[in-house]
């Protein structure tokens, strides 16, 4: 069946999504959020006045098409209203990372050019007015609490509806002029290898990622998503924001990623779709596992055996029999209005996948990346396959360049939802973007089906002296599936000879060490490298030679990460002893 109307299907700017989705469903809600002082809910019509009101009061202070105004700050309905005020006025919205040190805002301001900065009443305290820029026009979502120099997005909005009311309309004069091919955003990568860059996405890129999404997602107005992404990443204000804005559905603002918080919100406004990253899914199921860790074993033999048999029948007859199974426990742990749940931005492990399966709630992997709006694929409710990423969006074709013997080879993409460039880099923008396909950087390989296998990293890949490739990402995920072992970092190191070897840096999960009866309480440093290197030994026993752990650090802290939970790999260090 068909999931996008003739009229969603025919949008290709941002602005006329927002004009779509407020004549579709204006009584509809559209966001909602708990705070400490109470309680905060839009509506799409609400939401409709109030962006016309935050673009008018831009427009007064000078804000024209093509104008760059960064904004930076916590998850909130003002940031997603900020977001859509500016791409509906056609100037170009540059998110920022809340958690960036001054000197990078600094230089993501000067190289975005942005005229104009929102931010938070926390990270504008925090940060932002002891920089002392200049030619930057500062607005603060919250009450004033300094001297001068700024304004707050509560005087913006007055004004703005000041000026609408006396009959002017330049907002919409601006709104009715946005074209496919003007710039929405300016998206700097998360970083992962190194310094930053700014993707380019046009409204013609970021409304086709919305519209294949709609195609593939089996979502509706009925539909309550949970926003627990920071919203400056293309994958959370796609998925998150305007996915559900096209199909009217509602979006809750999650308080904190703290497990507890997240059932509380779910429970409280019945959430029935989940898009996050693999740390959620974990945490999800860790406290599922704790649960039924503390029943007699009696029922904790009664409940594997079954959720075994439920499996079999599932697979059988193609339905999702673990869920009456397994309702009641949904229930009663909060996660019972959930229909199905997204997982991206980085691997997913597979005994947390199967285990997600096993209790009737299903996780979907995708793959994307900013260059792409940000979504390439990800598996269909209907037909999912575990440990893959699916097969692309529709309208987006996906190749791999030089497969080896295994079919493993960089993905290449091509589709309206890739970027224009790089934002003034041209060395960068021709290195990515060749003979009309971009070079993601990352492996994988495709089954006869077009369902992608996502392997990792080029740049994560250790070529041994016998010509046989290792893929870092691939081993961290072997070994993270220790109950012992909370995150890993594979390395190429030398050895004593001065051959290239594989080693690790290991997280021991210490909560898991601590609560294990083994142990006693006996958690000496001695007890933990004996069961991270048993545990190394025994997960790596059935892999190939060539790829097996020859040696591991233990690393208290955990692994430096961008906000999406990807590991920072430029700034994990192997410490030579």
């Amino acid at each position: 069946m068909e999931r996008i109307n003739e009229r969603l299907k025919s949008i290709e700017t941002l602005a006329s999504l927002y004009d779509y989705a407020v004549r579709e469903y204006g009584k509809l809600p559209m966001m909602k959020k708990k705070h400490s002082w109470g309680y905060q809910a839009i509506s799409y019509n609400e939401f409709g006045r109030l962006i016309s009101f935050i673009g008018t009061g831009l427009i007064e202070r000078g804000l024209k098409t093509g104008t760059k105004v960064a904004i930076i700050a916590e998850n909130s309905p003002e940031w997603a209203l900020v977001y859509a005020a500016v791409t509906a006025s056609g100037a170009v919205i540059v998110p920022l990372d809340a958690q960036l040190n001054e000197n990078e805002i600094r230089h993501l301001l000067l190289h975005s050019e942005a005229r104009f900065l929102v931010a938070s009443e926390k990270v504008f305290n925090e940060k932002i007015d002891s920089m002392g820029l200049r030619d930057i026009d500062v607005i603060v979502i919250g009450e004033k609490k300094s001297s001068t120099g700024f304004t707050s997005l509560g005087d913006l909005m007055a004004s703005g509806k000041e000026i609408i009311n006396r009959g002017e309309g330049e907002f919409f004069k601006k709104k009715s002029d946005v074209t496919a091919d003007d710039i929405a955003a300016i998206c700097y990568t998360s970083g992962t290898t190194g310094t930053p860059r700014g993707a380019v996405l046009l409204h013609r890129n970021i409304t086709a990622d919305v519209k294949g999404c709609v195609e593939r997602i089996p979502a509706d107005s009925k539909d309550v998503f949970l926003n627990l992404l920071p919203m400056h990443h293309t994958f959370s204000t796609t998925t998150n924001i305007l996915v559900p804005i096209s199909i009217g559905a509602s979006i809750v603002f999650g308080r904190s990623m703290k497990p507890r918080d997240i059932k509380e919100d779910i429970q409280r406004e019945n959430v029935t779709v989940l898009i996050g990253v693999p740390l959620i899914f974990e945490h999800i199921i860790s406290s599922l596992n704790k649960t039924i860790s503390e029943k007699p074993k009696q029922k904790q033999l009664l409940f594997a055996a079954v959720k075994k048999i439920a499996s079999s029948i599932g697979r059988l007859f193609k339905r999702n029999v673990e869920r009456k199974v397994f309702a009641k426990q949904l229930d009663s742990s909060g996660l019972g209005s959930l229909r199905f749940c997204i997982s991206g931005a980085a691997r997913l492990r597979r005994d947390v996948e199967d285990a997600m399966f096993s209790i009737g709630l299903p996780v979907l992997q995708g793959y994307g990346m900013t260059e792409t709006s940000p979504v390439i694929s990800v598996n269909p409710l209907d037909r999912p396959k575990k440990g893959t990423v699916g097969p692309p969006l529709p309208g987006v074709e996906v190749k791999i360049e030089n497969p080896d013997e295994n079919g493993i080879g960089e993905i290449l993409v091509r589709g309206a939802n890739v970027m224009k460039e790089y934002y003034r880099n041209p060395e960068a923008t021709a290195e990515a973007l060749r003979n009309g396909w971009l070079h993601t950087g990352d492996l994988a390989k495709i089954d006869k089906d077009g369902y992608i296998t996502f392997v990792g990293r080029k740049k994560s890949v250790v070529v041994t002296e016998g010509g046989k490739n290792i893929y870092l990402e691939e081993l961290e995920s072997v070994l993270n599936g220790s109950p012992f072992i909370l995150e890993s970092a594979v390395v190429p190191v030398k050895d004593n000879r001065g051959n290239d070897s594989i080693a690790a840096i290991v997280v021991p999960d210490y909560n898991t060490l601590s609560s294990d009866g083994r142990f006693k309480g006996n958690l000496s440093e001695e007890l933990i490298t004996e069961t991270i290197a048993y545990e190394i030994k025994r997960l790596c026993s059935e892999l190939p030679d060539y790829k097996k752990i020859r040696d591991f650090q233990i690393r208290n802290e955990e692994l430096p990460k961008t906000t999406t939970q990807k590991i920072k790999r430029h700034l994990v260090k192997w410490v030579e002893e």
